[in-house]
């Protein structure tokens, strides 16, 4: 739009000269008419007739008529001075215009640029421009051997806001926080909205580690006060973590990762608000480059999903399969769950890659079915991932584009991973035990459980963790540890699973004390889907 109206100045311009200088033609030739007529007129009355002779006499005889002469050049000068002076003045207009232009584009330009770093909701700035703040303040600390510490934020069970009081509230409670937090952290700090309901704060150029203690207490200060919200109070919580440069990382990214990996074992442990610093050393650059790589291999399918059986202790028949998924890099070859789910766990796509875990599990499941194996496949699902809001919405959609119930499904959760959040976890559970999916308490004995929290829950199994199996055979604790879990399992009406299993002295230990099912090297290493169709052949014609 701004283009065409200088287009259409600089046409006006053009047309308004254009007619100025048709004007002065205009009145060139009536001055020429003028003096012709004139001069004919004079010929005639003094001469008695007209010649050439008798103009020419005319002309020098008659001084009027040298007036009449000078008209056209008259004529001719004004019409050009007037066209100057147009032209001028729609130039003059064409500049003024182009210059409100440029300021209007370079207006629009600054916009653009300013809405790459903001977060639109609360104003502060995003992830990306964080980081890249951050990293400043780290080449900074190098050149003058200071340090620079990193806070990272999260609110404790938002989801319930956003779940119970609506998005639009959610997002009221954010600002609010966001102003808080403005008013707390230090002008020369660094404030920004890493995520969802995950707040970061660079503090540049520390003298001690004693001060970023000290802005913790003061964001601790500012977030513990009630939010108002339409006449309530929600009294909020939150968990935080800290890390330091160089102690902790080498760059940006490595830093967030440690205050990050901090803030989620705080969370963990519940409660309300804490602080705590890391005490471990990040390889930014390389875990970074990795974390990048991840987000990769989730789009383009670089994963893979291996199926290991699930075996009744007693009768040997097959009872399902746990869902693991490893990491085919083109580098670096097979990459194990261990060395790449933390990763995805600190760097927010935990969530992609559980969908992508569960799509591809309910499809394995579906074409198991198909084949007359209606087995059920365990899945490992995080707090992050179970605690969004549409998780039972879209485990549903991914069972009903197979044609699977619920019961084709068991998810393994860990006892942190129940305690994260106990009101929205009862929730979901309660869901998706009404649709038949199945709930198994992963590396049971390893977590902060509660039996009165546990026992509420729509539980169908637990797992013994395996380093009480392996070990189980030499220790007399830990053999104590798995007949009691077995027995604990009973009494509660829950199957008993015993994973790790790597002997046969292992497998028949477990038999003898009651153990429902088993999993382990011993039956069956993780597989691909068609070895594992392959194994449930052999199986089936060694145990006829």
């Amino acid at each position: 739009m701004d283009g065409s109206r200088h287009l259409r100045l600089l046409s006006l311009s053009r047309v308004l000269r254009s007619r100025v200088t048709c004007t002065a033609y205009y009145g060139l030739a009536i001055a020429v008419i003028a003096i012709l007529v004139a001069t004919v007129a004079n010929a005639f009355i003094q001469e008695g007739g007209v010649t050439i002779g008798k103009l020419w006499n005319a002309q020098l005889n008659n001084p009027t008529l040298w007036l009449l002469d000078a008209m056209p050049f008259v004529f001719l000068l004004w019409g050009q001075y007037v066209g100057l002076v147009v032209s001028t003045e729609a130039s003059a207009m064409v500049l003024d215009e182009t210059e409100t232009l440029r300021g209007d584009n370079a207006a629009l330009a600054a916009e653009a640029r300013r809405s790459q770093r903001i977060d639109s909701l609360t104003g502060l700035i995003n992830r990306s421009h964080f980081v890249d703040s951050l990293q400043a303040a780290i080449e900074s600390a190098y050149l003058n051997a200071t340090w620079v510490g990193v806070i990272v934020l999260d609110l404790d069970g938002f989801s319930e806001i956003n779940e119970h009081y609506g998005q639009a509230s959610g997002d009221r409670v954010l600002i609010a926080m966001a102003r808080r937090l403005e008013r707390a952290v230090p002008e020369s700090s660094t404030l920004g909205r890493l995520d969802a309901d995950r707040f970061g704060v660079a503090i540049m150029a520390l003298a001690s580690q004693r001060e970023l203690e000290q802005v913790a207490e003061r964001i601790r200060a500012a977030v513990t006060p009630p939010c108002p919200l339409d006449g309530m109070l929600l009294q909020l919580a939150a968990s935080a973590g800290g890390a330091y440069y160089p102690d902790n990382a080498s760059d940006a990214y490595g830093l967030i990762d440690a205050a990050s990996q901090t803030m989620y074992e705080v969370k963990s442990r519940g409660g309300d608000f804490s602080m705590a610093c890391s005490t471990r050393r990040v390889h930014g650059v390389a875990m970074h480059s990795l974390s990048a790589e991840l987000r990769r291999a989730i789009d383009k399918d670089e994963l893979v999903l291996h199926l290991q059986p699930l075996v009744d202790a007693s009768t040997c028949e097959v009872y399902g399969a746990e869902a693991l998924v490893r990491w085919q890099h083109p580098r670096r070859g097979l990459i194990m769950p261990g060395d790449f789910i933390p990763r995805a766990e600190r760097s927010g796509l935990i969530n992609d890659l559980t969908l992508w875990v569960l799509r591809r599990a309910v499809e394995y499941a579906g074409a198991l079915r198909r084949d007359g194996r209606n087995l059920r496949i365990s899945i490992n699902v995080s707090a992050r991932s179970i605690l969004r809001p549409d998780f039972a919405d879209t485990l549903e959609a991914l069972l009903a584009v197979q044609g699977l119930p619920g019961a084709a499904l068991t998810l393994e959760l860990t006892e942190d991973t129940l305690m994260a959040d106990q009101t929205r976890t009862l929730e979901v559970m309660t869901r998706l035990a009404g649709r038949g999916v199945q709930v198994s308490i992963d590396d049971f004995g390893t977590g902060y459980s509660q039996l009165s929290y546990l026992k509420r829950l729509p539980v169908a199994e637990i797992k013994i963790d395996r380093s009480f199996v392996q070990d189980m055979l030499e220790s007399d604790t830990d053999l104590s540890i798995v007949s009691a879990t077995i027995g604990l399992a009973h009494a509660l009406n829950l199957r008993a699973v015993g994973e790790g299993v790597e002997s046969a002295g292992q497998l028949d230990r477990l038999r003898e004390l009651g153990c429902d099912l088993i999993q382990g090297f011993h039956i069956g290493r993780p597989m691909p889907l068609e070895k594992f169709q392959q194994w449930l052949g052999d199986w089936d014609q060694r145990h006829a």
